[in-house]
């Protein structure tokens, strides 16, 4: 029942953009905005794309799922849409779909894209609760694999057991980068490679279930943490930390960037954050916007962010929800996993720190 409430409130809004465009129909085809409005269905078969392999067709009336035979099968028994109050219209896998009434909005239209984008953003409750769910196992996924690495492991050996803990768990790395030593440094996008690891490891992971998508980054060290890689650590801590802090309700991007550039600074570090993007809002995406210098859209209460600060040889990233006072690490490190207490403007938050295997 409450998933059907979330899909039927959901529906209410869906009708005021039908309205705002005085239109007959919405085609939902993305599978970020069917994962959206169905409240966790996975239209993805292939899980590159995109496109989904069932839309949905929504007026002020009804919602149905329009589906080819091959689908129609496993929805009904797995998805249960029916139970959520979609019915289906169903055509031949070689054939055409039914036709759309004229006028039929569709999603990957700019206009209706950017709409459906704003009400993404700030999630319902239910949402809210499954992120939660979802990020304490983002969270012990990449712990779990990072905990094994060893000497000499090469970088796609972690990254497959980085595959694996997500799966296991009921997800997917949709993002999975793996650096080791000095590629850490030298790349901020780091593919995983056949390169062995020899002290350091750095992995980074979007783990994608019911559609949304949490980040998370952790680093590892064979052995004592050289100074100056603890020094790094404490660094990005300190940014990360008051990227968190900036993100407030009301607040505009624009706002936040300013005080997570003061803060590079503060940590001596002022032109790092030109070398990568810092992230931004999440959701059913890994970001939904990236925010860049001089964004004014505000930040929203009941959003998430994952925001992902770097310096040359360290970063620090997790996903937070917004509340309307405070926010939440919802991928927090698990309880045996090293910490760094920052404390800043009078609130204490609690960072990753870096492994010692």
């Amino acid at each position: 029942m409450q998933r059907r409430d979330e899909v039927n409130r959901k529906h209410e809004r869906l009708r005021g953009l039908l309205a705002s465009h005085d239109a007959p129909a919405l085609l939902l085809t993305q599978t970020r905005n069917l994962a959206w409005f169905s409240a966790g269905a996975d239209a993805s078969i292939p899980v590159d794309s995109d496109a989904g392999v069932w839309s949905a067709l929504v007026t002020p009336a009804r919602r149905d799922i329009v589906t080819n035979n091959i689908e129609l099968t496993r929805l009904r028994a797995e998805e249960q849409l029916e139970a959520l109050g979609f019915g289906y219209q169903e055509y031949a896998w070689h054939g055409d779909a039914p036709k759309l009434p004229p006028g039929t909005l569709v999603d990957t239209q700019p206009e209706v894209a950017d709409a459906l984008l704003q009400l993404r953003l700030v999630l319902d409750a239910g949402e809210q609760e499954r992120c939660r769910r979802l990020g304490e196992e983002t969270a012990a996924a990449l712990e779990e694999a990072i905990r094994t690495a060893r000497s000499g492991d090469s970088e796609l050996e972690i990254a497959a057991r980085l595959d694996a803990a997500c799966r296991r768990r009921g997800g997917l790395a949709v993002v999975n980068l793996v650096a080791s030593d000095e590629r850490i440094a030298q790349f901020r996008h780091p593919l995983a490679t056949q390169k062995g690891m020899q002290r350091l490891v750095m992995i980074v992971v979007c783990n994608r279930k019911w559609g949304l998508v949490l980040s998370a980054t952790r680093l590892a060290h064979v052995g004592p943490l050289p100074p100056d890689l603890r020094a790094k650590a404490q660094k990005v801590a300190q940014i990360d930390a008051a990227a968190m802090l900036a993100t407030r309700p009301g607040r505009s991007h624009a706002a936040v960037f300013r005080d997570i550039q003061d803060a590079y600074a503060a940590q001596g570090e002022a032109d790092q954050w030109r070398h990568h993007h810092q992230g931004g809002p999440a959701g059913y995406k890994a970001r939904e916007i990236i925010v860049t210098p001089g964004d004014e859209s505000p930040v929203q209460a009941g959003s998430l962010y994952a925001w992902n600060p770097s310096i040359v040889g360290c970063k620090s990233e997790d996903t937070i929800l917004v509340g309307d006072e405070d926010f939440e690490i919802i991928t927090a490190a698990g309880p045996d996993w090293p910490t760094i207490r920052v404390e800043q403007a009078g609130q204490t938050v609690m960072r990753p720190g870096i492994l010692e295997l």
